[in-house]
């Protein structure tokens, strides 16, 4: 396309430069015959040689013209080149004839390879009427031009050099960093993520590949949380899975006495509903984390929320001998939300805190945000950060590990926070905040 345009432009500029100079030599020929129209012609002409014609404005190249002084009869007066037209012959030339003296009265010419124009004199008394015809021969416009459209060609190919070399250039800096980036992704979709790319362009491909190394992190990352989950997954479902074997295999052998049967019997149907509760957890959390449709919002009042997952959890409570106090703030406690999943939420975090707390759980609702504290001993520093990660303990005493992972992706499907933090002394706080329904929304409830 690059040479394309430039053949285009040279055909373009090499019309452009010859008709402008055809034009200008037309208009100096003129000027010339005109000023010697003016100037008395009393000696033959020739013998002068040569005219000088007019100075070209492009590459300062001077024209020649020649000339030829014809009566109306035809009669040669004079003429700078007498082999072609010698003085007292008739002139032969029609087109010459024409342009002098002919019925359409025009004052210029282009024939052949030469231009030419007349004007009209008056040699005197004696010598009547005249026309002197100037002409120049286009080999010396067609040699300017050449040498023009040498320059010309010169200057494109220079052009077309220096663009080929400045591509180049240009396509090492810009393809290279993008073959880079091609490489990483491929090695991404191979699952392997080690090794950052360094892309030191300053513009936006560098940008493009921070972007890469920091995805290439968290698909990092993220694959090993996944590696990480499958791996307790299978210790979780482990220990059921083996308790249900040995009793049954021992069971089936006779090695467990008549009387001690309906004991294994409940430990088998025990473990298998704590396998099938955990199943139904990856089950929940999976779904937790991927399904947006699976949440039906609307208008969640959590004073009613948090006082049916309270009932909920009574039972557990007085099982365990703890009470639970609450403090609720009512009137600006409405969010937009499932209220499955509230309840759900609800019901996880009293739990954990009724699983470890010692004699008493504290529950505050405030301005659409529910703080639970118990007084059980608490997190060290290092479980702070993993709280919310699947299947950890903080002792036997959880049932799963999954509770607390399932409570982030609801508070966070739902547009909140949940963070937790150590009481003073002993105990632990878990803080969860929604954003509060619209104005109008609110009011439309109250």
């Amino acid at each position: 396309m690059l040479v394309i345009s430039f053949a285009v432009l040279a055909l373009a500029f090499s019309f452009t430069v010859r008709y402008y100079l055809i034009t200008d030599t037309v208009r100096s020929l003129y000027r010339v015959a005109e000023t010697l129209s003016t100037t008395a012609i009393d000696t033959r002409m020739h013998g002068s040689g040569q005219m000088r014609g007019a100075y070209f404005n492009l590459a300062n190249r001077i024209a020649y013209a020649e000339y030829v002084l014809i009566k109306p009869d035809g009669t040669i007066l004079d003429s700078s080149d007498i082999e072609a037209y010698p003085p007292g012959a008739e002139m032969l030339n029609e087109a010459f004839l024409d342009l002098a003296f002919g019925q359409e009265n025009s004052e210029s010419m282009i024939e052949g390879d030469r231009v030419a124009v007349s004007f009209p004199i008056i040699l005197g008394e004696e010598r009547g009427e005249a026309s002197l015809v100037l002409y120049s021969q286009l080999d010396v416009l067609t040699r300017l031009n050449r040498s023009i459209l040498g320059i010309l060609a010169f200057a494109v190919g220079a052009g077309i050099l220096v663009s080929v070399l400045s591509g180049l250039f240009v396509t090492r800096l810009v393809v290279g960093p993008l073959q880079q980036l091609k490489n990483k992704a491929n090695q991404m979709a191979r699952r392997e993520f080690s090794g950052k790319l360094a892309i030191n362009t300053g513009d936006e491909v560098e940008e493009l590949a921070d972007t890469f190394n920091d995805m290439a992190s968290q698909l990092a990352e993220y694959d090993r949380s996944q590696k990480d989950f499958f791996q307790k997954a299978s210790h979780e479902l482990k220990t059921p899975l083996m308790s249900i074997q040995g009793y049954a295999e021992a069971i089936k052998d006779g090695i467990i006495p008549k009387n001690e049967k309906e004991k294994g019997l409940e430990i088998i149907i025990k473990e298998s509903g704590r396998m099938k509760a955990l199943v139904d957890e990856f089950i929940y959390l999976s779904k937790m984390e991927t399904l947006n449709e699976s949440y039906d919002f609307e208008l969640v009042t959590l004073d009613e929320a948090v006082q049916e997952a309270i009932y909920a959890v009574n039972s557990l409570a007085l099982e365990k001998d703890v009470s639970i106090e609450t403090s609720i703030t009512s009137g600006n406690n409405v969010i937009e939300g499932d209220p499955e999943k509230i309840h759900r939420l609800l019901l996880n975090i009293l739990s954990n805190a009724l699983h470890y707390a010692r004699k008493n759980v504290v529950v505050i609702l405030n301005n659409a945000e529910i703080v639970v504290e118990d007084d059980g001993p608490g997190f060290c520093s290092e479980d702070l950060e993993k709280v919310f990660d699947p299947f950890f303990h903080k002792s036997k005493k959880e049932s799963s590990g999954l509770g607390l992972a399932i409570s982030r992706v609801i508070v966070e499907k739902h547009g909140g926070t949940i963070t937790v933090k150590n009481k003073p002394g002993n105990g632990a706080k878990i803080i969860i905040a929604f954003k509060k329904a619209g104005p109008k929304i609110y009011k439309d409830v109250n």
